[in-house]
């Protein structure tokens, strides 16, 4: 019972060759979309992952910087953002609209063996900079196969 539980521990979380370390307070949704591969929430802060296989992609020979900045290049006229880095992960980072309520995205940018990731962190736009710090902890321990 999370409810009872006052203080979340470390958490596990695998999907087919992306790991990352978060906590109890996160759970997986099952309902995940054609969208997405994974999505993981709390009240707060969602995450959601897309993986593009480099077989589909054809961009295998590319850095993950510039498989991000192909990424942001297809995003532009919706999302014009720049990439930058948080934590040395190439990010893109911005607002959308979703049911009324205003969100901050980051899309942080990885490299498997076999495919890229965008995974996506999301909160309600007032709370990015309140979460930024968990967002910058979970990124760092996303590990891709």
């Amino acid at each position: 019972d999370l409810a009872a539980n006052d203080e979340a521990k470390t958490k596990s979380f695998d999907f087919e060759g992306i790991s990352m370390e978060l906590t109890t307070d996160f759970l997986r949704m099952d309902f995940v979309s054609e969208d997405y591969d994974f999505i993981v929430g709390t009240d707060e802060l969602t995450i959601m992952g897309i993986k593009m296989p480099n077989s589909e992609t054809g961009l295998a020979e590319l850095s993950v910087l510039e498989f991000a900045q192909n990424f942001r290049l297809a995003m532009e006229e919706e999302n014009p953002t720049e990439i930058t880095e948080i934590e040395g992960i190439p990010t893109m980072s911005y607002n959308s609209t979703d049911s009324g309520e205003e969100q901050t995205v980051a899309v942080m940018f990885y490299k498997g063996a076999d495919c890229f990731w965008a995974v996506c962190f999301v909160t309600e736009a007032d709370d990015f900079e309140d979460s930024y710090n968990d967002i910058c902890k979970y990124a760092k321990t996303i590990k891709c196969e």
